[in-house]
């Protein structure tokens, strides 16, 4: 059960703590460049059973190198492109591997500086999907010694039910690039089996996780990806990954309900870690 966004804000912490120290929360993914990455690290100091992996960025935040070293990933603020113009730059081949890769490696570096020794790799926004960034992250896996990355597609077309229609296209094009990007990879970083929660991203709620709980298949290993936050922060409130709406993903991942179909379907909770034993 991976929660994205561990160092976005305090508020976003402070749910992922919450829902580890009392819910199903076993993992995180750490924005080493997130305004709230020194508070996140704090926290994790005191959570050895927190799972930590580094949630690679590439859009909107400010860069871990100097941005004169980065041209293509920055704008003329100096902050990470906005996301339309990453995704454009990553597909019309516009912004430079080698730029990718450095910016990325300096994340992982900045963590590994603070202590936080990483379980996996993905992404903001899943971004290493897209075949222009896929090969640079499983490269940096085998380099810093992280063996496992996130796999983000949507596996079936159960994945789709009661989803937002709005979530479809752009779950057609992350899972279509991520099946591409596989093959492009040789040796790939170990995933779980399955990945849910790509198609419902900011629509999660108690109802879907007891579903997708109760469907579990025996002998599988599933991430979860959530976004939970504790009701604070910017953005529209109701709006995807809004406030509201990540205050949803925090009661379902400490629901009594939840927690009880744990229990009922005999899931055990692990995080990346037990992949590699």
């Amino acid at each position: 059960m991976n929660a994205d966004d561990l160092g976005l804000s305090t508020g976003v912490d402070r749910a992922i703590f919450e829902g580890h120290d009392r819910g199903i929360v076993t993992s995180a993914s750490l924005m080493a460049t997130g305004p709230a990455f020194e508070h996140a690290v704090a926290g994790l100091s005191s959570r050895p059973r927190l799972g930590c992996g580094i949630h690679l960025v590439l859009h909107e935040e400010k860069p871990a190198l100097d941005p004169a070293r980065i041209p293509s990933l920055v704008g003329a603020d100096g902050r990470l492109k906005p996301l339309r113009e990453a995704v454009r730059g990553l597909l019309f081949g516009t912004s430079a591997p080698a730029e990718i890769e450095a910016e990325y490696a300096a994340q992982i570096q900045r963590a590994l500086d603070r202590g936080i020794r990483p379980s996996h790799l993905d992404s903001h926004c899943h971004l290493h999907a897209f075949p222009a960034v896929g090969p640079i992250v499983h490269a940096l896996g085998e380099r810093f010694g992280i063996a496992c990355a996130r796999q983000p597609e949507a596996g079936s077309w159960s994945d789709y039910r009661a989803a937002p229609l709005a979530r479809y296209p752009l779950a057609f094009l992350i899972t279509a690039s991520q099946r591409f990007t596989r093959r492009r990879v040789a040796v790939g970083l170990r995933s779980p089996d399955k990945f849910l929660g790509l198609v419902h991203s900011g629509a999660l709620d108690v109802d879907w996780m007891v579903r997708a709980i109760d469907e579990l298949e025996p002998g599988v290993v599933a991430e979860i990806m959530v976004h939970p936050g504790d009701g604070t922060g910017e953005g529209e409130a109701g709006g995807d990954h809004g406030p509201y709406r990540r205050r949803v993903e925090l009661e379902a991942v400490t629901s009594p309900r939840v927690l009880e179909a744990i229990r009922r379907r005999g899931v055990e909770l692990i995080d990346y870690r037990a992949l590699v034993g």
